[in-house]
């Protein structure tokens, strides 16, 4: 179903936010790209790093590596087709591939990977499957990083919900992320879209240094 209805979205639009059925505000596109590379900001300095792409669509988010000069080396998946070879006459170099993240057999890890809108749409499925959905694909991004993930969704504070998009409470996401995958995150409702994006970092993740808990006197 996702792959039918943004291919759709992608023949309709082309190569611009629509394509990927994000609203038509090219710097509201931009913003969501500059979260998803916010996870890159903890993590060891390296010659380059490797990051993967949940969803990558036409490649946008390459884009803004290459406009930012970043020493990445990206791979793409996604399910639309036509997406994946648009993405590959632009850039040829890099990695993509067609599928399922969930069906797919990756066998490499990567230091990085991120997931920007697949968790906002939920088309005609229901608020339990769409949650089991997410709790599915966040795992599996986690297992797939060396260092840290990142993925957005539509935040339940706000005033009223479009019925095929997916909002999820960012406290109660949080502590399942804390309980069930890694007490290293990042929860970011800051940025003025009616979203959040969390970044899940693994505790033996080379480089992430944190202060120790030493008890005082007084306790």
């Amino acid at each position: 179903m996702l792959g039918e209805h943004y291919s759709r979205a992608f023949a309709l639009h082309g190569q611009k936010p629509e394509g990927v059925d994000w609203g038509p505000e090219p710097d509201d596109h931009k913003i969501r790209l500059d979260r998803m590379l916010a996870v890159t900001e903890l993590g060891t300095p390296k010659v380059r790093t490797t990051l993967l792409d949940v969803g990558c669509g036409f490649g946008s988010l390459l884009d803004l590596i290459h406009e930012r000069d970043m020493a990445v080396d990206y791979h793409g998946i996604d399910l639309c087709v036509s997406m994946i070879k648009a993405a590959q006459s632009k850039y040829p170099d890099a990695q993509w591939l067609v599928g399922d993240i969930l069906k797919t057999d990756i066998p490499e890890k990567y230091d990085y990977v991120v997931c920007n809108g697949i968790l906002t749409q939920k088309l005609g499925a229901s608020i339990s499957e769409m949650d089991e959905f997410a709790k599915a694909l966040i795992s599996k991004m986690f297992k797939l990083c060396e260092i840290g993930i990142a993925f957005n969704l539509m935040t339940t504070h706000v005033n009223f919900m479009v019925p095929n998009l997916f909002y999820r409470n960012p406290v109660e996401l949080l502590g399942w992320c804390m309980t069930e995958l890694t007490p290293r995150v990042r929860l970011d409702h800051a940025y003025p879209l009616f979203e959040y994006t969390l970044y899940l970092y693994r505790e033996d993740a080379p480089g992430l240094v944190y202060g120790s808990h030493r008890r005082s006197k007084a306790e």
